[in-house]
């Protein structure tokens, strides 16, 4: 009787225990199901560094490289003390790169601080190529801005086209710093003046100086040097104490 009672408590625990064992290889599974994935390849957010000069609006480049076709994304971006997101009446100005097909781009501040981040496209379509910019944000410093800090990527979650799963990816930050470059000051002397004028009518000219600073004579930093930076700079000698230089050099170039 004793031996009927041990066996039957024997198999009672054996069914136990393999009925635990199915319970957690289920669990397993769909816990693994209904989680996101993380990027098991190099796929990748990168911030280029950025140099900003204070008081100005400059375009922060976020990139992705991938191996996966990726639909859509989402992220949320952190400014550091300094740095914010330009906001118009449209809304935060966040533009997608020309990897995108017909994919659509919103953004929005949420309750922490950050700037939340979101493309998709209605059709399932697939980003383009497999690195470089995917997209851009107008941010703005303030004039009393000191780098350099960080800014942080975070929660990225991409979808990819051929099945729709979601991928989060590891977070991404990249580093802003001042630029000191004095917007004008095509000749490095430190000043904003008539001989910065000179040098850049030499630029256009083809006969540039070897002391000239594209960066700095690029006033409306728009990737050229033509006329519209002579015009900013004219507008920048006008409102300082180098307003009546440039006059009395003009004068004489008038009565010669």
């Amino acid at each position: 009787m004793s031996m009927r009672i041990d066996n039957i408590r024997n198999l009672q625990t054996s069914s136990y225990r393999r009925c635990l064992r199915v319970t957690l290889f289920l669990f397993v599974i769909q816990l693994f199901a209904v989680s996101p994935l993380w990027a098991g390849n190099d796929d990748k957010i990168v911030v280029p560094k950025l140099k900003i000069n204070p008081g100005t609006t400059q375009q922060l480049v976020i990139q992705l490289t991938n191996e996966e076709e990726y639909t859509a994304f989402q992220a949320e971006i952190y400014f550091p003390d300094g740095i914010s997101p330009v906001k118009t009446d449209d809304g935060y100005c966040v533009s997608l790169s020309s990897r995108k097909t017909n994919h659509t781009i919103s953004a929005n501040i949420v309750s922490d601080g950050g700037l939340k981040v979101a493309a998709y496209s209605m059709n399932n379509e697939s980003l383009k190529g497999n690195s470089g910019d995917l997209f851009y944000i107008d941010i703005v410093s303030e004039s009393t801005f000191e780098g350099p800090k960080t800014i942080e990527v975070k929660e990225i979650l991409f979808t990819k086209t051929s099945d729709r799963k979601e991928i989060e990816f590891a977070d991404a930050s990249g580093i802003v710093d001042n630029h000191m470059v004095i917007l004008g000051d095509a000749n490095g002397d430190g000043q904003v003046n008539v001989t910065d004028i000179v040098a850049t009518v030499n630029k256009i000219m083809d006969k540039p100086s070897a002391d000239f600073n594209f960066e700095a004579a690029d006033v409306n930093m728009d990737g050229f040097v033509n006329v519209t930076d002579i015009v900013g700079m004219v507008n920048i000698i006008m409102k300082g104490s180098g307003a009546r230089e440039m006059m009395e050099v003009l004068e004489e170039d008038f009565d010669d």
